[in-house]
């Protein structure tokens, strides 16, 4: 098979590493497997990859040439150029990840979904509102949108054209015949029930990870925690994120939550970016060791297995990548109720989930699981472990999303 993979960054979070997953997935099951990303400086020269906007363009656009070269090669024009190419090029299919029209117009996606099989996997939800990428509790996205409470957040932007992205994504993507992919049943549901998406298509793949890159076989070890600059015996608490600026992210909660629970036997990890300004706002007396924004998976690996607990807030996630990666380490998850961290933990069995969002009930409950007994923790670490190894690790979701390319191509070859 000839596969296009199309996202706007090759590494952020959690949408990037899924593409990533899938794209060395498929080369290394033997097929033709290419990576068109847009944004950023530099991209790495990994096999398959090619940027949607030329590598030179790219680095003079964050040069001092970057007025001129975006008066004579401006990156959309381009890039919308680029990806409206895929409909004449030789892939079989072309599946999209993360997808805000910054990249290309819906009409050039309209164009692409026309003439290929496209696969759409939605990370959040934008591609059935008129332009936030989470809901939470409005509905205007089933009546058309409008008046929109996250005016100023991204992807709205700062001037409210929700109501007419929301005509523009009726008439453009509402009758295509568009395969959906939902990591998680939740949205799944909400896709279905939309207004624009209720004639598509929606398969449910969760997201996967590699067992084997995410371990807990050192998870005590003092010469593994001495080497991250943690305390060997006191119990480590690991908070990660992409942003905790980003306000989706939930650290406002985990703020809270943390400030109720200050214990001398504990410590917690930061990871993400603006990890200093997030330091900055927990107690003084809470031991706190930041680690910033994490880009190399080992490193982020060794974190998760260096920790016994993760804590989770976020209230804006699909099918979050790091919980089943902290899981995959053996830590237990004491999270907030999440939609998909629901549908990745088991309350009590693989992980701990607090009653309500409050970050009151999440303080209780992360002091509740820092009064665990070892061997309690340790058998919820290992049952969290075996629920990413049977239903959530990296090769059952490539597995699975190489068997509907395949159905997918084989369908349009037949013409129906």
């Amino acid at each position: 098979m000839k596969i296009s993979y199309v996202n706007n960054h090759y590494q952020l979070g959690g949408a990037e590493t899924v593409v990533r997953q899938l794209h060395e997935g498929a080369l290394a099951a033997g097929h033709d497997s290419r990576l068109h990303v847009t944004e950023g400086k530099t991209w790495p020269l990994a096999p398959g990859l090619r940027p949607l906007y030329p590598r030179l363009l790219a680095r003079l656009e964050h040069s001092r040439a970057h007025d001129l070269v975006q008066r004579l090669t401006p990156r959309w024009t381009w890039t919308d150029r680029a990806f409206r190419q895929l409909a004449s090029g030789d892939a079989d299919l072309v599946h999209v990840h993360s997808f805000h029209g910054l990249y290309a117009s819906l009409e050039s996606f309209a164009v692409v979904a026309r003439a290929k099989p496209l696969l759409w996997t939605f990370h959040r939800f934008w591609g059935i509102t008129g332009g936030c990428d989470h809901p939470f509790g409005c509905e205007r996205y089933q009546t058309g949108c409008g008046d929109c409470p996250q005016v100023g957040r991204f992807a709205v932007g700062p001037v409210d054209r929700t109501a007419s992205e929301w005509n523009q994504k009726r008439t453009h993507l509402a009758p295509l015949p568009l395969h959906i992919i939902s990591p998680s049943r939740h949205l799944a549901q909400r896709v279905k029930s939309s207004v624009l998406g209720r004639d598509w298509t929606v398969h449910i793949i969760p997201n996967g990870v590699d067992p084997a890159s995410f371990t807990g076989a050192r998870k005590r070890s003092p010469a593994l925690r001495q080497e991250l600059g943690l305390h060997p015996e006191k119990r480590v608490v690991l908070v990660a994120c992409r942003d905790f600026k980003d306000p989706i992210k939930g650290f406002p909660t985990i703020e809270r939550a943390l400030a109720s629970c200050v214990w001398p036997g504990l410590q917690v990890v930061l990871a993400g970016e603006n990890a200093a300004w997030a330091r900055a706002r927990l107690p003084s007396e809470l031991a706190v060791v930041n680690h910033g924004y994490v880009r190399e998976r080992d490193r982020m690996a060794t974190l998760c297995e260096a920790a016994d607990f993760f804590l989770f807030a976020s209230d804006g996630e699909n099918f979050p990548c790091i919980v089943i990666e902290a899981m995959a380490a053996e830590c237990v998850v004491v999270s907030s109720p999440v939609d998909g961290v629901m549908e990745q933990v088991e309350d009590g069995v693989t992980g701990l989930i607090a009653p309500d969002a409050s970050a009151e009930s999440l303080g209780r409950l992360l002091a509740s699981a820092l009064s665990l007994s070892q061997e309690r923790q340790q058998a919820l670490g290992a049952a969290a472990r075996r629920r990413v190894e049977t239903e959530f690790s990296e090769d059952r979701m490539i597995e699975a999303h190489l068997k509907l390319y395949a159905r997918l191509i084989r369908e349009q070859q037949l013409g129906r």
